[in-house]
């Protein structure tokens, strides 16, 4: 599945300059053709990219020409790289396009990386608020999502295209942007699911009269469940029922005596969850953090398994 995925974001990443219902034969014709040009023309950068993005075309089918299409694409690139003032979008184009050509031999790290060039020099030659730059960021994005195991790298790239197309001046803004909106979602829900994963085991902590306190039951959540979506519920309520319903359902465990209490619904008012100040020791690149405040622990599997297991108990005595 994700070999589709790939396959299909290059194909809708290169900017084909044949027919799509060519033949592979006549692909490879064009190809030639392509790079008989370019060597006709060896300083002409738009001329190497053409032919880089024809051999891609060809190595769609025929990864044995990912080679020599990812030649003329860094000839192309060499070429941008050294004009005086970026024109034409070469540089960002020739970027994209070697990313595309890693992406086909599944070269992951540079694949990447070269579409976060493809949108730095898009940036710098066009702007931030320009519809290429967020067109080139949002591709960037999603191409990133199939091929990179941290989702959070290509995730990035998509919230702030979508973002920037909001902040951009009115002549500036891709028009009908909402109708991809589905693969913001689809990219928040990807995004969701690593949140969700990474906090299978974690807990929140509050301080109470100077004790660390595990919290193992809210309104909305308890132990057992990851530590996701457990304050969201709490915030889209309305005013008024958050007051009314302050303080109810809540249950600590303190890991000092393994003991577990339900406080008071007027005790529970009284707990919350507070943050500390903090700033950045620029000698040690630590944070400094106030203690004393609220923080998220994370538990090894085992210990967490004896916490759920100690939280049921107290609730079925109860």
């Amino acid at each position: 599945m994700k070999r589709i995925m790939t396959i299909v974001a290059l194909i809708c990443a290169v900017t084909f300059q044949m027919n799509a219902q060519n033949t592979a034969e006549e692909n490879k014709k064009a190809a030639e053709a392509a790079v008989k040009l370019a060597d006709e023309n060896p300083e002409d950068g738009l001329k190497q990219y053409a032919a880089a993005t024809a051999l891609t075309t060809v190595a769609i089918d025929d990864k044995s020409q990912c080679e020599q299409a990812l030649a003329y694409a860094q000839k192309a690139l060499k070429i941008a790289q050294a004009q005086k003032e970026q024109k034409d979008t070469l540089l960002a184009n020739s970027y994209s396009l070697i990313g595309n050509i890693y992406m086909l031999q599944r070269n992951v790290d540079n694949a990447c990386d070269n579409m976060e060039f493809s949108v730095d020099a898009a940036e710098k030659e066009l702007g931030r608020y320009d519809p290429v730059t967020i067109y080139t960021r949002l591709k960037a994005g999603l191409d990133i999502i199939s091929l990179y195991p941290d989702t959070r790298r290509g995730f990035l790239h998509v919230m702030q295209a979508f973002y920037d197309n909001d902040r951009a001046p009115a002549d500036k803004r891709i028009k009908n942007l909402e109708q991809l909106t589905i693969r913001f979602n689809l990219a928040m829900e990807q995004m969701l699911a690593v949140y969700t994963k990474a906090n299978s085991y974690g807990v929140p902590v509050v301080m109470v009269d100077s004790v660390a306190n595990i919290i193992v039951q809210t309104r909305d959540w308890h132990v057992g469940q990851p530590l996701a979506n457990w304050v969201a519920p709490h915030m889209l309520r309305s005013e008024e029922e958050r007051l009314a319903h302050q303080g109810e359902g809540l249950i600590l465990a303190n890991p000092n005596n393994g003991e577990f209490r339900r406080p008071t619904k007027e005790e529970a008012q009284k707990i919350g969850l507070t943050f500390p100040p903090f700033c950045l020791n620029t000698k040690t690149n630590e944070m400094e953090i106030t203690p004393g405040a609220s923080f998220l622990f994370y538990l090894n599997p085992e210990s967490y398994e004896k916490l759920v297991k100690g939280y049921e108990e107290f609730k079925n005595k109860e």
